[in-house]
């Protein structure tokens, strides 16, 4: 259900946009102002929260984790990493 009043911002990042806020309903069955990939995050978790600070550590966990990019995973991955990488182009080279 979409927020409609201008002073609500989402419980997690305090993003305050109103086009981009929802609400989740947590365990306890409050409801509470989140933007949107916040209530897909709460949607999709296994469990859901039962206060809005619980909700803000369980997106917050998801951010701590090892960045991805530190290894390549596959054979697309590596491709994609050199192909975009900054490193194969000399200093004194300039993009046209």
């Amino acid at each position: 259900m979409p927020c409609s009043s201008s002073n609500i911002a989402c419980a997690v990042c305090g993003h305050a946009d109103a086009r981009a806020l929802t609400t989740t309903m947590l365990a306890t069955g409050e409801m509470v102002p989140v933007c949107g990939n916040h209530a897909l995050m709460h949607d999709r978790a296994l469990r859901k929260a039962t206060s809005a600070k619980e909700l803000s550590k369980m997106a917050g966990e998801r951010r701590d984790r090892k960045d991805r990019r530190d290894g390549t995973a596959d054979e697309l991955g590596g491709r994609l990493i050199a192909a975009f990488c900054g490193d194969r182009r000399k200093t004194d080279e300039r993009r046209a």
